[in-house]
């Protein structure tokens, strides 16, 4: 599916949920999440994380409304627990059903995003893994000499800081000499095009959430 397509029905969807109190719509959502998950053959390390990360948030917002509320509602409390379920799985059902790389290209195409946007945030995630080396010169020349610098040391965070700025300088002069100039036109080596049938799934999609939401209020 379109990442720019599948990123709006996402986003409309987890809005959707926030202001509804139907546990089935979470369950299904859950449910549909792991299907795709599947079909895109996602590491089963993922459904561990996604079950454990949000487990704390979860139980202590049930135990929250369930015993400390006015309320005390146990529907409502089930609501936000599989809600925050809901939202975790939606973003592995994005996530694992694309590229950063496609999502940004069919932003700058689809959404008309502006290329100079696109490519710096493109060039920010490729500085990730010199970040992480970076860090690691950082504190192997502190511990040579007898510093040892933890993740929450002010120096590591101050030298990382500063070597980022320097490479985002470097970036953007980069993008300038490459001609990224806003609002200027550029080619493109692949053309990505939504569909047809991403527009009629992303409108059964819909529908099916209205339903489904106007069946549990009732």
């Amino acid at each position: 599916m379109n990442p720019t397509i599948l990123l709006i029905l996402v986003l409309f969807v987890g809005v959707e949920i926030s202001f509804t109190s139907v546990i089935w719509a979470n369950v299904i959502i859950i449910a549909i999440s792991v299907l795709i998950m599947l079909w895109h053959r996602a590491p089963i390390l993922s459904y561990v994380r996604l079950l454990l990360v949000p487990l704390i948030p979860a139980v202590g917002i049930w135990f929250s409304i369930r015993y400390f509320s006015t309320a005390q509602s146990v529907h409502f409390a089930w609501v936000m627990a599989t809600r925050i379920y809901a939202y975790a799985f939606l973003g592995g059902l994005f996530t694992f059903s694309t590229t950063t790389e496609k999502t940004l290209a069919s932003l700058e195409q689809n959404a008309h995003i502006p290329s100079t946007f696109v490519y710096g945030m493109l060039g920010a995630f490729n500085f990730v893994p010199k970040i992480r080396s970076e860090v690691k010169i950082i504190r192997a020349s502190a511990q040579m000499r007898g510093i040892n610098l933890h993740f929450w040391s002010p120096q590591l965070l101050f030298k990382a800081i500063v070597a980022a700025l320097n490479w985002s300088e470097n970036l953007a002069e980069a993008m300038t000499s490459h001609g990224f100039t806003e609002n200027a036109p550029r080619t493109h080596r692949t053309v990505i095009r939504i569909p047809w049938w991403n527009y009629l799934l992303s409108v059964v999609s819909l529908v099916g959430l209205q339903l489904l939401l106007l069946s549990g209020l009732q």
